[in-house]
């Protein structure tokens, strides 16, 4: 800005309002700049859009940056136009410059991480990105360590440096002398400016105030999430977490409409509850096997579908689960409830579904509307173990399991001696080497569920031999672990093989979610499949058995109770995917944060919750591109119905609702 430009300005507007107004003007420039950078990031999805549909996410952007800044303008305004702040004082030039540079500098950081965080969760920043909060070194481990770090931090401290000494010189021109206003007409000034500051943080000039669904105009999802600013998304996804992630769907159910929603689950689940109370209800199996098995559950740390060979990947990274799986029964229709850990763990060993908001393993004063897979095998004198070689207490992960019937855990301590591969936690095959030595002294039955930890960034493997893949990129280095812990898959099966127990024990491997959320489309079913795999020869036979039915996570408990011959009571959010009719294709249900889904071969129901509704026939190629809500409406009636009764009975219950 030059000073005969800042000399019309001030001729026009008061210097207070100048310098403000400079600083919003400042903040939409380097937004803007953020924005195009998020562009440049995800280019591959973006670069057939056209030029306008770009030139409008710009547009529209500007809306949510304006938000943005207007919020942080509109406090610091007011102190400004104290009649005690003088902008010649040092003490205000100094205050104002640290003060900025300080929140534009945070501005920054959060916009820069914002561009890895939607390649692992397809959104912009929100509430789950400040769930590592109770656990900070996890956190800065796991920034440190991305793909192009050095990159984004240089990229971020240099805007950071370039911001002040713009700040600076825009402040020195401003700050030359006072206003010759008079007072009325300084006041009219600061009267309109607020207006305009108010104006600027509702987003919109007509009633409705901006809101997320604006940057839903394009077909193509990278291009609307370029249109948001992480900022906004994240502060926005932190007040509708205040609320417990009560907004809309998931929100507090009428009394009115507690009994259709709890008479909408149980047809989905083809159950009568013992009560009207919950959704727990009698299993009486019609197997008999005549004695208790041993259960040893593998959650498998982002195994996603589309790397398994077993289910039609041609990487040959995962040749040990594929030599399982052609002598155990697979499923090759199943799904991640959620996107995260802390969302695959619940819904695996307790059968609860993921929610949006915060996790429940990490709500402490949490209802628990499910019984875990530990609390049904304890009827049976089950010795239930948990086994994790990382820090057992993160997410709350010891604390929640602990008080849903599981009684011993193994920890990184329990493993003396065993390597790291990174902060996350120990390699896998020395977590399986000790755990394969310690089963023979378990106390029968018993039920030992292993979260497996090696295949997480930073993907690193013990060795060369493990490095399938020559070459540098992320891609590969992610196969070549997956390699790794595959192979130490295959080991740990191997050493159980040659224990006596080996015979009376059923294995079930499944993820606890796939690796990466980024695409193309919103909520994409593919960014779910994850494979399961139930596997013991002796007792379940050696020719291998295909599932095609559709499932998820929370399918699991209800169809081990069957498989194990237990007769019980069983509080799930699932079914028994080995006993449903030949007419029935099975269900499952989706989460990622507000983006709702629910899948009902051959359709997939997404709720963009806020935004839109979609209806896609999974038949089509390309499905995702070709909404054919408009063409059925009856049946996006129906699945409609049946998604929300779902989410919002699982949020009810969870929260201390009781059906009345």
């Amino acid at each position: 800005m030059s000073s005969k430009s800042a000399l019309l300005l001030r001729a026009l507007i008061p210097e207070k309002v100048s310098l403000w107004f400079s600083v919003y003007l400042l903040g939409l420039l380097f937004f803007a700049l953020f924005r195009a950078l998020f562009l440049i990031f995800h280019i591959p999805l973006v670069h057939n859009a056209p030029a306008a549909d770009m030139a409008y996410a710009f547009f529209i952007g500007a809306r949510y940056d304006t938000v943005t800044l207007c919020i942080m303008i509109l406090p610091l305004f007011l102190i400004t136009i104290l009649p005690n702040i003088r902008l010649d004082s040092p003490l205000f030039r100094r205050t104002f410059l640290i003060v900025t540079t300080v929140l534009f500098s945070l501005f920054f950081f959060a916009l820069t991480a914002d561009i890895k965080y939607f390649d692992n969760f397809g959104s912009r920043l929100n509430f789950w990105a400040i769930e590592y909060a109770d656990s900070p070194a996890m956190y800065f481990y796991s920034i440190f360590n991305i793909t192009g770090f050095w990159l984004l931090i240089s990229t971020w401290i240099g805007a950071t440096v370039i911001f002040y000494f713009i700040i600076r010189k825009v402040f020195r021109i401003l700050a030359i002398r006072k206003t010759e206003f008079g007072g009325l007409r300084v006041l009219l000034s600061y009267i309109c400016y607020l207006a305009l500051l108010i104006i600027g943080i509702r987003g919109s000039f007509g009633a409705k105030p901006l809101d997320w669904g604006t940057a839903i105009f394009s077909s193509n999802q990278v291009l609307n999430q370029s249109a948001l600013n992480g900022i906004y998304t994240l502060t926005h996804s932190i007040l509708e977490a205040r609320d417990e992630g009560k907004a809309d769907y998931a929100g507090d159910l009428k009394p009115e409409d507690i009994a259709s929603t709890w008479h909408d689950v149980t047809n989905m689940l083809d159950i009568r509850p013992d009560d009207s109370l919950s959704l727990a209800h009698t299993v009486v199996s019609s197997r008999k096997i005549g004695f208790r098995p041993n259960l040893v559950i593998v959650l498998m740390e982002s195994w996603s579908g589309q790397w398994v060979g077993a289910l039609g990947s041609k990487l040959g990274v995962t040749p040990h689960f594929d030599s399982l799986a052609a002598h155990g029964i697979l499923f090759t229709d199943f799904y991640a409830n959620g996107v995260r850990t802390n969302r695959g763990i619940p819904a695996t060993l307790c059968s609860f579904p993921s929610l949006s908001g915060r996790a429940i393993m990490k709500r402490y004063a949490a209802n628990t509307p499910f019984r875990s897979m530990a609390q049904v095998l304890s009827d049976f004198n089950y010795r239930s173990i948990f086994a994790y070689g990382g820090d057992i207490n993160f997410d709350n992960m010891e604390g929640f399991l602990r008080a849903s019937g599981y009684q011993e855990f193994y920890a990184e301590h329990d493993f003396p001696g065993a390597p790291e591969l990174g902060k996350w936690g120990l390699a896998d095959d020395a977590v399986f080497r000790k755990l394969t030595d310690d089963m023979p002294s378990f106390p029968r039955p018993f039920h030992l569920a292993v979260m497996t930890i090696s295949n997480h960034d930073p993907y690193m493997i013990p060795d060369d031999r493990f490095k399938l893949y020559s070459n540098s990129d992320p891609e590969s280095r992610q196969y070549n672990v997956l390699y790794y812990t595959d192979w130490a898959l295959g080991q740990f099966i191997d050493r159980a093989r040659r224990l006596p127990l080996f015979d009376s024990t059923v294995f079930v491997f499944v993820a606890d979610h796939c690796a990466h959320q980024s695409g193309k489309y919103p909520l994409a079913p593919g960014n779910f499949h994850i494979p399961l795999l139930i596997y013991s020869p002796k007792l379940l036979g050696d020719s291998g058995v295909v599932i095609s039915k559709t499932g998820s996570q929370v399918d699991i408990i209800p169809t081990l109770v069957d498989l194990l011959g237990l007769s019980t009571t069983v509080y799930s959010w699932g079914r028994d995917l080995l006993a449903l009719p030949a007419d029935d294709s099975g269900f499952a249900v989706i989460v990622g944060e507000d983006r709702l889904g629910l899948i009902e071969p051959p359709y997939f129901y997404f709720d963009y919750v806020n935004i839109g509704k979609y209806l896609y026939d999974t038949r089509t190629p390309n499905c995702l591109e070709h909404d054919i809500l408009a063409a059925h409406p009856d049946t996006a009636s129906i699945m409609e119905r049946r998604l929300a009764s779902y989410i919002r009975l699982a949020e009810y219950l969870s929260r201390g609702g009781k059906k009345k």
